[in-house]
């Protein structure tokens, strides 16, 4: 019972938010038509799935990067076929576990990989993912300008609580990135023998240098980060235009780490009803665009990455029979 309380309060909080904002926006006289309209858009649709597609495979080039920090060779193929796979689970698991277990356990199936480095390779990936939002955030956040005095309570409350958690963040992964040198790890050993002197953590601590050792292919995967995250969100801009709306390249790419961010809480599945929710309140501050557009529009964006993530789905089925292991968890969570 307590292993499926948190999975049914997500699903709780899902279907809450969809009903509300469903109810206050009357789906079929005001959403609807909008999503009836990506037949008359319908060339924003594909140019939305392509920067779906092309984030995820930067994604993929991304974890590469990092694989090979760790010493840990993998064809280029084999790496883009598991993150097309982990955006499945990303997109359907409602447990804790979801796509970064189904990575590692995928890869954990090939001769001469090991454990660590591959645990410690996804979290160095989400590392640098955090840098690549705060870069494109920051680049786009003259938009807010003096606007944001303007704007509603709610924007407000918002960028600046995203504006202290993208501020915080960075600060801790530059100390992350420093505690973890050899020099200052064997000094704090010397001080707490009891802990820093534990052989698994040291391994660990060795493992996560390999943001500092390999500098190059660390700034590499940091420029590839932001175009993720600009190729991914670009998607969105082509939703609101697939669906009849208008708004600004530049004010979507300022609006979506934010969304991206609340969409990312472990609230919800999928990020469903939150998204929507966050995606309706910075578009029609920043822009003025209609909520019901927005909402329909932030739907159609989840749908283009749910496309992505059904081709993983099959990509899965046809490659279980090679990862046991993977398929356990999967089904678990």
């Amino acid at each position: 019972m307590k292993k499926a309380l948190p999975i049914l309060l997500k699903l709780a909080v899902t279907t809450g938010l969809l009903v509300w904002i469903f109810r206050e926006h009357r789906f079929t006289e005001s959403i609807l038509p909008h999503l009836r309209a990506l037949g008359l858009n319908w060339g924003w649709v594909p140019a939305g799935l392509a920067a779906t597609g092309l984030s995820i495979g930067l994604g993929a080039l991304r974890w590469q990067v990092l694989l090979r920090g760790q010493g840990q060779a993998v064809p280029m193929a084999e790496v883009l076929r598991v993150t097309v796979v982990s955006h499945f689970f990303n997109i359907t698991s409602v447990g804790v576990v979801g796509g970064d277990a189904y990575r590692v356990l995928a890869l954990m199936q090939r001769p001469g990989l090991r454990q660590l480095p591959l645990l410690v390779s996804v979290m160095l990936d989400h590392l640098l993912g955090m840098i690549g939002m705060a870069v494109l955030f920051l680049s786009c956040r003259s938009v807010y300008g003096g606007r944001l005095q303007s704007m509603g309570s709610e924007v407000r409350t918002l960028v600046e609580g995203f504006e202290m958690f993208m501020a915080g963040s960075v600060v801790f992964i530059v100390l992350s990135a420093i505690s973890f040198t050899p020099r200052l790890y064997q000094w704090g050993e010397g001080k707490w023998p009891w802990l820093l002197g534990y052989a698994p953590l040291k391994d660990f601590a060795t493992a996560c240098d390999a943001l500092r050792r390999n500098w190059r292919g660390s700034l590499v995967a940091g420029g590839l980060s932001v175009l993720l995250f600009l190729t991914h969100f670009t998607s969105f801009y082509c939703a609101v235009h697939a669906v009849g709306g208008l708004a600004p390249l530049r004010d979507v790419l300022a609006a979506m780490p934010i969304v991206d961010a609340v969409a990312g809480l472990p609230i919800s599945v999928s990020g469903l009803g939150v998204r929507e929710k966050t995606f309706e309140t910075l578009m029609h501050g920043l822009t003025g665009l209609p909520e019901a557009t927005a909402v329909s529009a932030s739907l159609v964006g989840w749908l283009m990455g749910v496309a992505w993530g059904l081709l993983g789905g099959l990509l899965f089925l046809r490659g279980s029979s090679r990862e046991p292991a993977a398929v356990a968890l999967a089904v678990e969570n």
